[in-house]
């Protein structure tokens, strides 16, 4: 089902019913948003909304995006998704909207949240400026939906802010990906 949005990205519901999170059936009032990226070289979202169908899948996001503009939505944005974790002031899953963006394949892991380039950094570089477009028109979308002020840091937020701020586990995405291209993105 697609949904209609004002966006110049189509919205795609993609639904994880079979996902443990989906079938929970909590909701939340979203009070935010907090981006992540997947943390692996997979350019694919559908390949993440494969596995976030399955019944065994132990976390789930709202959204997921890619270079396409496409969006697709595994839950819907009042239903509690499983992202962040939780940090010393409780879990941001209990009120932030959540999206995950794709990585290139041109990037190999070597430890952590550290990554080398496998190409000539075009196409990495090309990747990350299409998944934050799309990632930030899309929470553009959901602020506008919810009266959120986007430049309120408790509201647009990483994982890695998140975490600073006491409501997500321990992760640096996604200004990993970004602070090596030097984006200056936050």
């Amino acid at each position: 089902k697609e949904e209609d949005v004002k966006m110049s990205i189509k919205s795609v519901e993609k639904y994880a019913v079979n996902n443990p999170c989906y079938k929970a059936g909590r909701t939340i009032v979203p009070k935010g948003e907090m981006l992540h990226s997947v943390g692996c070289p997979q350019p694919d979202p559908l390949v993440f909304v494969r596995i976030w169908q399955q019944s065994n899948a132990q976390v789930c996001v709202h959204a997921v995006v890619g270079v396409d503009p496409i969006v697709y939505l595994l839950l819907p944005y009042d239903r509690r998704a499983w992202h962040c974790g939780s940090g010393s002031k409780g879990s941001g899953n209990n009120y932030l909207f959540s999206m995950e963006m794709t990585e290139p394949s041109t990037i190999k892991y070597t430890g952590g949240a550290n990554w080398i380039e496998t190409g000539n950094g075009a196409n990495t570089k090309s990747h990350v400026l299409a998944t934050y477009r799309n990632a930030v028109e899309m929470f553009a979308y959901v602020a506008e939906k919810y009266g959120f002020n986007p430049l309120d840091s408790n509201v647009v937020m990483s994982h890695h802010e998140g975490n600073i701020k006491g409501i997500a586990s321990n992760h640096g995405d996604p200004e990993h990906l970004w602070n090596q291209l030097g984006t200056g993105y936050t």
